[in-house]
């Protein structure tokens, strides 16, 4: 956003200068001109690199670090491979998962069930 501003000031003063140099009427249109144009120019430039490929998506796909069927996991038993303090790693059968403890801490070995979901983690209590 910073060089494109910089870009633009640079374009507006420059079509300002050309144009006041070359005949009074010129520069008075080209002002005109830049009044009109560059705002829209703005908004649409905005709009245009929203969904373009420099924006960041709104959710990750494949890859980006988001966990596929974990909700298929609720209601399972697993195993801390780490403390959960409150956030840590859980086993779930083979699978190695993100997850946190619902309330206080869960050390490691600690047989947990998992209560929900959130995001591209689990929300685990200690089974008991």
């Amino acid at each position: 956003g910073g060089m494109l501003g910089i870009a633009m000031a640079g374009a507006l003063i420059g079509s300002l200068v050309v144009g006041f140099s070359s005949s009074a009427l010129e520069g008075w249109i080209l002002l005109g001109l830049d009044l009109l144009l560059f705002p829209y120019l703005t908004w649409w430039g905005i709009k245009r690199i929203e969904t373009s490929s420099m924006a960041l998506p709104e959710t990750l796909g494949h890859g980006g670090g988001s966990e596929e069927g974990l909700d298929e996991m609720m209601g399972a038993f697993g195993v801390a491979e780490t403390d959960l303090r409150p956030v840590g790693r859980v086993r779930i059968g083979s699978k190695l998962v993100d997850a946190q403890a619902r309330t206080g801490f869960v050390t490691k070995g600690a047989e947990v069930e998992v209560i929900s979901t959130n995001g591209n983690h689990l929300v685990v209590k200690v089974r008991g």
